[in-house]
């Protein structure tokens, strides 16, 4: 596969049912901009094939309206037609906020900090939020780094520990970028991906089953493996190590027609098209007509990428034979920025928003990939519910810990590192806070205000979707300030200085207190453009971040 920097996207016509064309695609469909050609006779070869994405796509149409509206009924999210019980598993495997630097060092120690790092990702999900901060690190910065990862879901700690063993095993920097990318977002793999998950890596996880083979099945074992001068050490009960050991292959089986399947009920349920397609009324067609390639195929490519290759089922994604473990709206791009990712170029290819991902996440492998071989980094994942972490980190005391819980009595104190922080992420404060009165009370300067952003039309009956989106979108135009402010009085935040030493900073340093807010006025150049965006997301504009610190 090519470097990152001059990746080429292979011609759209190409794959098995066609002339297997691979040149490079330069030349983009007109139409849609999704997909590139060599030329105009693979461009004409092809058409009988794209025209059902493209021309006859109905949500590429510019006056595509939703399923309800159409049919006048009532949408099931409001009160129509539901299935009580969808996908009850529902796990995050995928983060469902965008992807941010731990550390900051250049705003806090600075770039000549000449002290070791550790670092906690005490419920760390997905593996995102290490490969930011590892890729953000200065150059110049030289220190060893330890990095603590846990999560109480046994599969995202598994997941985590391969992908790390997939860039630390891996010399090739193109083989280990295309391998931890599928594994980490596509829903199913190739053969290659799949021999080296038998292979090497198997080899590794087998040599601990093995050892632990006559122990009760709640006995924990460390393994530590070093690579130079890195290392990873992974604590897992021996129950927890045998289903990281069955996670390399699918399901006996399990074939790929199954297992597609399986999926589709989820990714594309009928009695979910109402919701699905709230989603889908306020992205760019070509954003929806992407977003909707990927619930039916599951693999991250280029729209026109050929994916005949991939027909394993991810073995770390397919653990039960029977379920698809994730919510029908789970969404990879939730996980990063979303203003990042269109802003990366895709060559003619300019609608093509997961291939832009596809891009972006290359590049940032390529870094990671590189950074792990020029540095001095020690990982330790845990499988533990982060407020027992304290009983596992020994002695260890942190520069940087980023969780969901409050574990101020692990960050290091002033006198060894005056900028160690704990961030907190709070998701939900502000609808907690904010009640059926206080909705009574603004709805109507709520909803000015969107018109602002969104013009309002003529409704086309009582479920008009503009209008439905229009109160939707008024989360994002809340005083989420007022709201997260009596949330932070009712939990007697400010107890907790008197109870820890530990206390809110004045100032943020290492992320925007409020990432997903709108940032500019309704007046300003570009705000209709950045309302969109986060109203087509999984997101709502009201998440916060605190920073803490200890403040004698």
């Amino acid at each position: 596969m090519a470097a990152a920097e001059s990746y080429e996207f292979v011609c759209a016509n190409s794959g098995q049912n066609s002339p297997q064309c691979a040149r490079v695609g330069k030349l983009a469909c007109k139409e849609c901009r999704l997909v590139l050609y060599c030329g105009t006779t693979c461009q004409k070869a092809h058409w009988k094939k794209h025209r059902s994405d493209c021309r006859d796509n109905p949500l590429l149409k510019q006056n595509w309206r939703p399923q309800w509206e159409t049919q006048a009924r009532v949408p099931a999210f409001i009160g129509g037609p539901r299935l009580h019980t969808f996908n009850d598993q529902k796990k995050y495997l995928w983060g469902n906020m965008p992807a941010f630097d731990l550390l900051n060092l250049t705003s806090n120690e600075g770039t000549n900090y000449n002290k070791k790092l550790d670092l906690l990702f005490a419920a760390s999900g997905d593996i995102r939020n290490v490969i930011k901060t590892i890729v953000s690190i200065p150059d110049e910065f030289k220190k060893p780094i330890k990095i603590h990862m846990n999560d109480r879901d046994a599969d995202i700690v598994g997941r985590n520990a391969i992908m790390l063993l997939l860039a630390l095993t891996e010399d090739s920097a193109d083989v280990a970028v295309d391998n931890i990318l599928h594994l980490w977002y596509s829903s199913f793999i190739s053969q290659s991906l799949q021999d080296t998950l038998k292979g090497k890596i198997r080899e590794l996880v087998q040599s601990v089953c093995t050892k632990i083979e006559s122990k009760a099945p709640d006995a924990v074992l460390g393994k530590t493996w070093t690579f130079g001068s890195r290392s990873l050490r992974l604590v897992l009960a021996k129950k927890q190590w045998l289903e990281l050991l069955a996670s390399l292959e699918p399901p006996p089986g399990l074939t790929v027609d199954k297992a597609r399947e399986i999926r589709r009920s989820v990714t594309i349920a009928p009695q979910r098209v109402d919701y699905r397609e709230r989603r889908y009324f306020v992205q760019p067609p070509s954003h929806r007509t992407s977003a909707q390639k990927f619930r039916e195929d599951g693999v991250l490519l280029p729209f026109g990428g050929p994916r005949d290759i991939y027909t394993i089922p991810n073995p770390t994604l397919f653990r039960n034979p029977r379920i698809w473990p994730m919510k029908d709206d789970s969404d990879p791009l939730d996980g990063w920025d979303r203003s990042e990712i269109l802003s990366i170029s895709s060559g003619a290819a300019t609608n093509d928003v997961y291939g832009k991902f596809f891009l972006m996440l290359r590049g940032i492998l390529f870094r990671f990939h590189s950074c792990l071989k020029n540095s001095e980094i020690a990982f330790k994942l845990l499988n533990v519910d982060a407020v027992d972490l304290h009983n596992y980190v020994g002695t260890d005391l942190f520069d940087r810990i980023e969780t969901i819980y409050y574990i101020g009595r692990l960050l290091k104190p002033p006198y060894e590192n005056p900028q160690a922080t704990l961030v907190t992420l709070f998701l939900n404060a502000v609808d907690e806070s904010f009640d059926d009165a206080d909705k009574r009370r603004v709805a109507e300067s709520e909803m000015k205000e969107v018109f602002k952003y969104m013009p309002p039309t003529p409704p086309t009956g009582f479920y008009d979707a503009s209008l439905i989106v229009s109160d939707i979108a008024t989360q994002q135009v809340r005083d989420v300030d007022k709201y997260f402010d009596r949330y932070m009085k009712t939990q007697r935040f400010s107890d907790l200085h008197e109870l820890s030493s530990i206390a809110p900073k004045e100032k943020h340093t290492i992320i925007d207190p409020w990432p997903m807010r709108l940032k500019k006025k309704p007046h300003q150049r570009g705000a209709k453009e950045e309302f969109t965006i986060l109203l087509s997301s999984n997101h709502s504009g009201c998440e916060r971040y605190m920073e803490w610190k200890y403040s004698m």
